[in-house]
This record gives structure tokens, C-alpha cells and sequence, in this order.
């Protein structure tokens, strides 16, 4: 399969072996390429969220199987562009980007390929970074990011801003950082098991160390706590520190993305 040539509008591919003429690849095709180059994998339901969802409100109800993203999925994963890998302990599947994808990706938009893309997901990590993916959606809907950098683009290519001569410490590497609407750089973390208070306080005054000063390199930090125990331990750790803003991961994601509406009628 050959990329024959480049409209304003997307790409056009011709493949007849399987009968794929003038197969346009669109700007939400390329925003989840680099999604999934950046985050490693996503869910249907969290690409869904991402790029498809039409809906006026969060409470209506969601579209039946979630069709239309199941279907242009399938086709991306037919052409080769993405693959899929199963999750036994859910029953369901996760969508990774595979060369050929990134081989589009670094062509369209070199400055997100940063890095080649991972052949299989560390199910070790699964469920922090299928959190993570949740609440980066969340915060990107809200409509007030102009950019997400994510933990992988950090550990490849380092957190450093025009504005300040500070870079992080190496003992702290951000779940994510987001430039908000008003030009502020916003570490995210989120906390998915519970750890000694000190590990939290030693993270907290290392973020201290780049957030003084009238040039900063980061203004604010996001800490969720992904069960009660750790919301608490990070109340306690964090104070009344305006610097850090602190909340649970349940109460976080539903403000911005009823949980209620997420799991309606997907199977």
C-alpha cells in the first residue's frame, strides 16, 4: 500500500489488493495516531471520548455500540495503520499505533513523532496509565488546553520551557504536563496506590523547586488520589497550598466526564 498524494483535507490511499480506493485519512485519524504514540494505548470507549463524541450534553445517552468509532477502528486496523492487543482481565481490547501508522504520523506531523511506537502494552502499568488516559481526555474537553505533553514525550525528550532557565528534577517525571488556555504549564499527576506520606511530601518539595520565582517552569500542579486513602494522604501532604490543586479521581473525572454516562450502554 502506497501514499499516492496529499489533499488539503486528508490523506488519499490506494490499495487495490484490498479494494481500498481513494481511502481518505482525516485530521481526527492523525489526532489518534498521536494519541496513541503518546499515551500507548487506548480503550474504544476512550477514543470514542476523544475524538468522537458528538453529543450536546454528557447526558445524553451514548450512541448504540459506539458504531461509528468501532467501525472507522476496524478499518484503520485493516489497513494496517493500528492493531489491537486483548486485555483477559476485562474482556475487551486496546488500540495501539503500529509503524505503518507512525510511518504516516512522522510525515504529516513530524513534531509529534518523537519516538517509535510500542509493539505491546506493559500490563504492569495498565492500570495507572488507562487512568491516566482518562483524565487526560477529561481535562482536554474541558476546551482549556492548548497542549498535552505526556509522560512519554517527558522521558524522551525532557520538560523545559523558553521562560525559565529551571528544568525538573530527575527524581520526578509528571504524569503529564498541560499548557492551559492562560499560558500556564500544569504538572498532572495522578497517585493510583497508596504510599508512605513522605514519598508524596519529597514529590511535592521537589515541584516547590521549579515553581518559585516570577519565571517558573511549572505553575501548578493536578494531584488526583485514585482511592479515598490517597485523596486524604495528599490533603494532608499538600495543605492549603494554592500551588496544588488536590482532588479525588472519581470526583475529578465526573465533573468533567460523568462516569454514570461513560459506561452507559457499552458492552
Amino acid at each position: 500500500m502506497e501514499i499516492e498524494k496529499v489533499l488539503n483535507d486528508g490523506l488519499v490511499l490506494m490499495d487495490s489488493k484490498k479494494s481500498e480506493k481513494n481511502f481518505k485519512l482525516t485530521k481526527r485519524d492523525l489526532d489518534v495516531f498521536s494519541f496513541l504514540l503518546d499515551q500507548k494505548f487506548a480503550s474504544l470507549e476512550q477514543i470514542y471520548f476523544y475524538r468522537f463524541d458528538r453529543r450536546k450534553a454528557v447526558t445524553q445517552a451514548l450512541p448504540k455500540n459506539l458504531w461509528v468509532t468501532r467501525q472507522r477502528l476496524q478499518k484503520l486496523r485493516t489497513l494496517g495503520f493500528i492493531t489491537t492487543e486483548r486485555v483477559y482481565t476485562e474482556s475487551k481490547s486496546l488500540y495501539l499505533l503500529t509503524l505503518r501508522g507512525f510511518q504516516v504520523l512522522q510525515s504529516q506531523r513530524p513534531l509529534d513523532a518523537y519516538a517509535l511506537p510500542l509493539k505491546s502494552v506493559d500490563f504492569r502499568s495498565y492500570e495507572h496509565d488507562t487512568r491516566v488516559n482518562d483524565c487526560r481526555i477529561a481535562i482536554e474537553r474541558t476546551g482549556k488546553v492548548m497542549k498535552w505533553i505526556s509522560e512519554r514525550r517527558i522521558r524522551m525528550k525532557g520538560f523545559e520551557s523558553e521562560y525559565s532557565w529551571e528544568g525538573l528534577p530527575k527524581e520526578v517525571v509528571p504524569d503529564g504536563v498541560f499548557i492551559s488556555s492562560k499560558g500556564e504549564r500544569i504538572a498532572f499527576e495522578i497517585e493510583t496506590t497508596p504510599r508512605k506520606k513522605s514519598r508524596y511530601q519529597d514529590k511535592k518539595w521537589s515541584y516547590e523547586s521549579v515553581m518559585r520565582g516570577s519565571q517558573p517552569l511549572i505553575h501548578r500542579v493536578f494531584w488526583v488520589g485514585y482511592t479515598d486513602r490517597v485523596y486524604d494522604d495528599l490533603k494532608e501532604v499538600c495543605g492549603s497550598s494554592k500551588a496544588f490543586y488536590v482532588e479525588s479521581y472519581s470526583h475529578f473525572l465526573g465533573k468533567l466526564w460523568p462516569v454514570a454516562s461513560a459506561k452507559e450502554g457499552v458492552k
